[in-house]
């Protein structure tokens, strides 16, 4: 599925608590993927277990800026690549189904 955020900073309620969506330094290159050196992720808002916990997202580039315009124009998102009763899935379902965000796809 692509989606498409409506502005960042972008922050949602997942079952697991409320989310940002951030850009960093990529921690590793992808298999078989270019390097890339920025990376957008979901991240927990609220301390607990899951507070330094990211969920990567598949928007990645050269710059800072590159992921951040993808993350507004579009990019891909497969919860289904993950188990249902993971984290990610819950997480990633939470973010397609966000407020404002638009499915592309459809």
């Amino acid at each position: 599925m692509h989606i498409k955020l409506p502005h960042m900073p972008y922050r949602f309620d997942s079952p697991e608590g409320r989310m940002e969506i951030t850009v960093r330094g990529a921690p590793s290159p992808v298999p078989g993927e270019a390097s890339q050196q920025f990376a957008a992720a979901a991240t927990f808002l609220q301390s607990g277990p899951l507070a330094l916990k990211r969920i990567p997202l598949q928007a990645r580039g050269d710059t800072y800026h590159a992921v951040m315009q993808a993350l507004v124009e579009g990019f891909k998102v497969t919860p289904a690549s993950h188990d249902a009763s993971s984290v990610e899935f819950r997480v990633l379902t939470a973010l397609i189904n966000g407020n404002g965000v638009v499915d592309l796809d459809s």
